[in-house]
């Protein structure tokens, strides 16, 4: 197996077990579906639903970074984004101003880097959420990483909603009773935008969108 069937094997993995644990949530949600605990049962499936949700783009976006690390010899066949995201440690010391010596650091870099091989620092590769993964942040993360993800806008407001009232739920603010049909809903939305994020995933990986001279 090459490395990029290895990359594809464990993205699909990922998906099959989230998929797997939020159709566990709903066994048991079904379970008390017309009991006194339904409204409880509900709440507490809001936050594993996030944290799948979350942990599977952190996880496959960690992938897709480690495939461009081997597939891509050096940082000069980057598309400019890429690039920008590969400096994010750098160019963290320029939010408190520039002068000489961090001018001379961005020309250094600039001018090395073109024949340096692609090495993303493990806090880039660990994928920046802010805990807080709403339809925003998707975007941000998308943009860095050349993802098109124009046609996932259809589940914006599921997406932003699971946000929001997962985090009226950890700030402790109960809200409203959920009943099964809320858990299905965000359950749902979720394994179907996490189904198309792999595809998007997987698109980006075959073109090489992430390359100057892509396919």
């Amino acid at each position: 197996m090459n490395e990029l069937d290895s990359i594809l094997e464990q993205i699909t993995n990922n998906l099959d077990l989230r998929r797997f644990e939020i159709n566990k949530l709903r066994r048991i949600m079904l379970r008390y579906v017309d009991c006194p605990l339904e409204p409880t049962v509900a709440l507490m499936t809001i936050p594993i639903i996030y944290a799948q949700w979350e942990g599977y783009v952190k996880e496959v976006c960690q992938l897709y970074l480690e495939h461009i690390e081997s597939a891509v010899s050096c940082c000069k066949d980057l598309q400019p984004a890429i690039i920008g995201y590969l400096w994010t440690p750098m160019l963290r010391l320029l939010t408190s101003g520039l002068n000489i010596e961090r001018k001379k650091m961005v020309a250094e870099k600039a001018i090395n880097s073109l024949t340096e091989p692609v090495a993303f620092a493990e806090a880039e590769k660990a994928i920046e959420t802010k805990s807080n993964l709403n339809f925003a942040v998707l975007k941000d993360i998308a943009d860095s990483l050349c993802l098109d993800i124009a046609h996932l806008i259809r589940w914006k407001n599921h997406l932003d909603a699971l946000v929001n009232l997962r985090n009226n739920i950890a700030h402790g603010s109960r809200p409203r009773a959920l009943k099964y049909e809320e858990f299905d809903i965000h359950a749902s939305a979720t394994i179907q935008l996490m189904e198309n994020f792999e595809k998007i995933i997987i698109s980006a990986l075959f073109s090489k969108s992430f390359c100057r001279f892509s396919n």
